[in-house]
């Protein structure tokens, strides 16, 4: 049994960073065997989600290099209404993401690209 492998996005907005308002559909792929009972977003879906919708925000990032500065500070559970806000410096290569419900995070991180 498979579902969506994104997120339902509500909303998107542009400034200063990028932010997507986004749905945990309890149908997600990702929410499926981790863990039955207890369905957690996993990190690592986490993480690809900031660089998937980092190239629909700021287009072709570059070759993936590294992960810095992971945190992980919430459980992402099914039926969540996250922000995901996203800053890009293409000088750097650097990715900026959060995760966030309201005033509380989730996680964030540096995801970092070579050109």
């Amino acid at each position: 049994m498979t579902g969506p492998l994104l997120p339902t996005v509500l909303d998107r907005a542009s400034g200063a960073e990028e932010a997507f308002t986004l749905v945990m559909d309890p149908d997600l792929t990702a929410f499926q065997g981790h863990f039955p009972g207890n369905p957690i977003l996993p990190g690592v879906v986490q993480v690809d989600w900031a660089i998937r919708f980092g190239a629909l925000a700021f287009g072709d990032l570059g070759r993936f290099r590294g992960v810095d500065q992971l945190k992980f500070q919430d459980l992402i559970q099914p039926g969540e209404v996250l922000e995901l806000k996203l800053g890009f410096d293409p000088g750097h290569g650097r990715l900026r993401f959060r995760f966030q419900a309201g005033s509380a995070r989730k996680s964030s991180g540096v995801i970092l690209f070579a050109r």
